[in-house]
């Protein structure tokens, strides 16, 4: 028995020893070719599949297989994307596909196209929202969709209130009409030019009122390099409309229905720009892409979609049950394009609060700092801004008197003039020093008082007394008090902190994220 099991052991060593053969690979073989003949640096994939590989200066492809995925497709930008169907099981054996045929995009945009709807609909199947719910229930909550419709651009645009009330306050159609269409091109990029809409949203019907909507952003090709701020929304985009049939371009390159293409332009800032970037009427109503130009974020290479269409992780199949495929939760953008809520503001604001508490005399320091962000703080429609308010309280609640430091303005809102604190904003006079003014009216801009990233702002205050607690607020506005008062909107403001603490001796206290700033 002994010698039969040294036997045993000594054939499983010579077995284990033994020269291996290489384990044979699943792979699909193939070629990608267009009008012109093969096609090399196509982006082929199993679709769904994270794996990717490129084809050859012959146009030829190898593809490994890992799993039963039937669908490889075959992309490059300016093509509609091409697909073909493989056996069912991944075997050993190589599996040789016929040519991938791609076909180029149209030159010609069609001005007639008709834009498809994005609300769901049993009526008409191609509606957006039939497929796409959960895409469009995420949209249907974006600035996007209320792009047209919201009741701050509304208000401002048509001079009513938030109550439907005419001729209150700001009237862009009554003082400015030739600058009505400058709104459109972005807040309604689908209504036509020399359309009665295009002059007056308050015409727009059906898919026109919709704002910034799905097919709109899915028929854009490019974003050519124009003057930046001065073309604005639709005008600065590259549109590909069909004559007939259909054309979808994205960001994914395995989306292989006959009508898609992949664009990567899709991933990049500069495909923002045209919108988010405006200087109208000789003045730079909005600078976030030139912001964030100048950034720490651009400079490491980072985009605006990283933020504002972060993968949610929690969506999987953006067409559950009507031939979507399962992909990487990673992969699928969030299309509620978060912008600035009080969350999101805490997020990006650092507050660094120090103090020191003597027996006649109470000093304070605070330091606010923009962080993770590629753009000023606020950023958007000129008129956004934040307000720092700061108070030192005695043992009874009463606040000290200001000795040194600065008080806030007229423009801060009659509540709080005069008070302790700084606004952090850009701010336009007219010619006769009124404030606020609307951006399509003579002004001047007089101070740029935002805070940009990399660059820490300090403010000092000294008070006389002995101070007991501190009460520092950061309150974020999307319009000036004084336009928000004779719109009678009760929405205006977001409180980003509100903090109220004791203190004594010397002290420091952090809101918010630290105060490392990234080095420029």
């Amino acid at each position: 028995m002994a010698v039969a099991g040294l036997i045993f052991a000594a054939a499983i060593v010579l077995a284990l020893l033994a020269p291996r053969s290489p384990a044979k690979v699943a792979v699909v073989r193939g070629s990608v070719t267009g009008q012109a003949g093969p096609i090399a640096g196509a982006r082929v994939r199993f679709a769904g599949d994270g794996h990717l590989v490129l084809t050859d200066a012959a146009g030829q492809f190898s593809l490994p297989r890992v799993d039963a995925r039937q669908m490889v497709t075959a992309a490059l930008p300016g093509y509609v994307i091409a697909g073909a169907i493989v056996s069912a099981q991944p075997s050993t054996a190589q599996s040789v596909l016929g040519p991938l045929v791609v076909r180029p995009v149209p030159d010609l945009d069609h001005a007639d196209y008709a834009w498809v709807d994005p609300r769901p609909s049993a009526e008409q199947q191609q509606n957006c929202g039939n497929c796409h719910r959960g895409i469009y229930d995420d949209w249907s909550k974006s600035g996007h969709a209320r792009a047209a419709t919201n009741h701050h651009f509304k208000n401002v645009y048509d001079g009513t209130d938030a109550t439907g009330q005419a001729n209150r306050g700001w009237n862009l159609l009554a003082e400015h009409p030739e600058g009505a269409g400058v709104c459109t091109a972005c807040h309604a990029p689908g209504v036509a030019a020399g359309t009665t809409a295009y002059d007056d949203l308050r015409a727009a019907r059906s898919v026109d009122a919709l704002g910034v909507h799905c097919d709109f952003c899915h028929k854009v090709a490019a974003a050519p390099e124009v003057p930046l701020g001065r073309t604005h929304g639709r005008y600065g985009l590259e549109l590909r409309r069909p004559a007939e049939g259909q054309l979808f371009f994205g960001p994914w390159d395995d989306v292989a229905r006959g009508e898609d293409v992949y664009t990567p332009l899709f991933t990049e800032s500069r495909y923002c720009a045209s919108c988010h970037e405006g200087v109208v009427f000789g003045t730079q109503v909005y600078g976030t892409y030139s912001e964030y130009l100048d950034s720490p974020a651009a400079r490491a290479g980072k985009q605006c979609q990283d933020c504002h269409m972060a993968p949610t992780g929690q969506v999987t199949n953006i067409a559950p049950g009507k031939g979507g495929l399962a992909r990487d939760p990673r992969t699928i953008s969030d299309h509620r394009f978060p912008a600035a809520t009080a969350a999101r503001l805490r997020a990006a604001l650092g507050v660094e609060i120090a103090w020191q508490v003597g027996e006649t005399r109470a000093q304070l320091e605070i330091t606010l700092a923009a962080r993770d962000v590629g753009h000023s703080v606020p950023t958007g429609f000129i008129d956004r801004n934040l307000v720092l308010v700061v108070a030192a309280l005695d043992e009874h609640g009463q606040p000290l008197d200001r000795e040194q430091g600065a008080e806030l303005p007229e423009l801060a809102g009659a509540e709080i003039q005069g008070r302790c604190g700084v606004v952090l904003a850009k701010q336009l006079r007219g010619p006769q020093g009124e404030q606020p003014v609307p951006f399509w009216q003579p002004q001047e801009l007089v101070a740029d008082t935002r805070l940009h990233p990399a660059q820490p702002q300090t403010h000092r205050w000294s008070f006389t007394g002995v101070a007991a607690r501190l009460h520092v607020q950061l309150v974020y506005r999307r319009f000036w008090p004084a336009t928000a008062a004779e719109k009678a909107w009760n929405d205006n403001e977001e409180l980003v902190f509100d903090e109220s603490f004791v203190i004594a001796a010397t002290g420091r206290r952090t809101l918010g994220t630290t105060l490392e700033a990234p080095a420029p």
